[in-house]
């Protein structure tokens, strides 16, 4: 059995460390590509939101490339594979969602109501593209801003993927896939969350599978769950 996954594979990668113990081919490719956007001012906030691992490290990359000083904020994390990103860079991250925008957005409400936060501007450093799911839900009780430092753009020809099942990162990844190609008969797919299987099914897809969790193990243990079916 063979697996494909919508991005390119660290040598710590949980999906491919997983999979090929219980005997998978895995390969891994983007499609989409990106790109810094530098920047030589972060704007003032009380917190800084972060809702993908790419953020992060472009981020602190263009922080460290132009000399910038890390700003005095709360940060916070989409979910654990995020944070576990900015942790490496900033120590503590204060808060930490669930990975989906819908859960983390009422997680951030009453993590702020518990600890009794008056909460001042929360600046999101994102993709230019972001889809700014969050933003949009906390947009409702707190001042956000969507602070663009990277592009992200599909690839313009994807090529055709022969694996028995194709695991998909986010809603871009799924568009510039399925506008090029249609599934083999028998492939299987898997999203790694709501917002990726809803553009899958706007796609034409029709039975997809998520992941339980948001992370690329929660993505190989529906891969293998797929291919025990």
């Amino acid at each position: 059995m063979t697996a494909f996954i919508s991005r390119a594979l660290l040598p710590d990668s949980d999906f491919r460390s997983l999979l090929r113990a219980n005997g998978w081919g895995v390969f891994g490719q983007s499609f989409v590509m990106l790109s810094a956007l530098p920047f030589s001012k972060i704007p003032e906030g009380d917190w800084l939101f972060f809702s993908s691992q790419n953020a992060v490290r472009f981020f602190f990359q263009n922080v460290e490339n132009q000399k910038l000083e890390i700003p005095k904020a709360h940060w916070a994390a989409l979910g654990v594979s995020t944070a576990k990103v900015l942790e490496s860079f900033i120590g503590e991250v204060d808060f930490i969602g669930t990975g989906e925008p819908k859960g983390t957005s009422q997680m951030f409400r009453q993590h702020c109501a518990r600890l009794k936060l008056e909460v001042g501007p929360i600046i999101f450093p994102a993709a230019r593209r972001s889809r700014q799911s969050v933003m949009t839900l906390l947009n409702l009780d707190f001042k956000c801003t969507h602070f663009e430092i990277y592009d992200n753009q599909p690839v313009p020809k994807p090529p055709q993927r022969t694996e028995n099942v194709l695991a998909f990162t986010s809603p871009m990844n799924a568009d510039a896939y399925f506008s090029r190609h249609r599934l083999i008969p028998g492939q299987r797919v898997v999203a790694i969350g709501g917002t990726t299987d809803r553009m899958l099914q706007h796609l034409g897809i029709a039975e997809v599978t998520i992941a339980a969790e948001p992370t690329e193990r929660g993505l190989a243990e529906a891969v293998l769950t797929l291919g025990q079916g």
